[in-house]
């Protein structure tokens, strides 16, 4: 590390490079390096030992660990491992980490740390993309499935109550037909939104498909679903433009058919779905706009709240 050259080549590379003395201190300490972590160079070389950059003593032990084993490449370095490092404020950049010892004698060190914040951003995006509907921001039939089978599972385990509300919206088509598909994905949006003001943060909001939506509530009784589901149906009626109560003239008023149901966990992920769907159409042949509710044992008890 003594070598003029070297130390040219060092402060011009892009990432972040660091050289640590047989101690740990830091003897070298690159422009990147600064502005990746918020220090500057005169007040860390010589003076800062390569922990104090990690999260935790056991991060730093952990690399070191790894530097003489073949874990991640040959003893004596490290290639393309993932970790996480802390910046002069505190805050935690994820980095791709390659390190070799420079002198086994002297027991110094050099490794070049990649920023990974930008690819972890755009992993997180399109993970949320895969996961959600674009119109309406809620999730998406996919990712409804998989949390339904978790969920059913630590019902099941844990004995706790679950719950599932199914609706769709009464003459939705009849609006797209009138009024065009501009106006239909307008209230499909207002679903979206009022679903994110009447629900707890531990409810799963899914657009099923079309104007069809499911409503997951972990830890809910049939009974507080119920009145769940008449919030998101009061909602409705107060901020959709075409809703029974707003809607005027020739335009066709719009209403929610909600079905309800609750499960132990002992069910697979369709008996569920679809008794909640069979509670929807029952409150849709009914009239709509209205909730109805069907327990677990389906012949045990069938309830109808009436729209008002």
């Amino acid at each position: 590390m003594n070598n003029v050259d070297e130390r040219v080549l060092v402060s011009l590379c892009p990432d972040p490079v660091i050289g640590v003395d047989g101690t740990g201190i830091i003897q070298l300490f690159n422009a990147a390096a600064e502005k990746l972590l918020g220090y500057a160079a005169a007040d860390v070389v010589g003076k800062l030992s390569i922990t104090s950059i990690y999260p935790d003593l056991d991060s730093a032990r952990q690399i070191k660990r790894l530097m003489f084993s073949d874990e991640c490449g040959e003893s004596g370095s490290i290639e393309g491992y993932e970790a996480t490092v802390m910046t002069i404020n505190g805050n935690t950049v994820p980095v791709r980490l390659s390190a070799a010892i420079v002198d086994k004698d002297e027991g110094s060190s050099i490794g070049f740390f990649h920023d990974l914040t930008e690819r972890h951003n755009l992993e997180r995006q399109l993970h949320k993309l895969s996961i959600t509907d674009e119109l309406t921001g809620l999730y998406n039939q996919r990712h409804f499935y998989q949390v339904l089978a978790k969920e059913l599972d630590r019902s099941k385990r844990y004995k706790h109550d679950l719950s599932l509300i199914c609706f769709d919206l009464d003459n939705f088509k009849k609006v797209n037909d009138s009024l065009g598909h501009i106006e239909g994905d307008r209230i499909l949006r207002t679903v979206g939104e009022l679903l994110h003001e009447a629900l707890r943060l531990s409810d799963i909001a899914v657009r099923y498909g079309g104007d069809e939506f499911m409503v997951l509530l972990p830890d809910t009784g049939i009974e507080a679903a119920a009145k769940t589901a008449e919030r998101i149906r009061y909602l409705f009626n107060t901020k959709c433009p075409y809703s029974v109560e707003k809607g005027s003239g020739g335009i066709a008023k719009v209403s929610m058919s909600l079905g309800v149901t609750e499960t132990n966990g002992s069910e697979k992920p369709d008996q569920v779905v679809q008794r909640s769907d069979l509670a929807m159409y029952q409150s849709k042949s009914s009239g709509g706009n209205r909730t109805v509710l069907i327990n677990q044992h389906i012949g045990d008890v069938v309830q109808d709240s009436t729209s008002s």
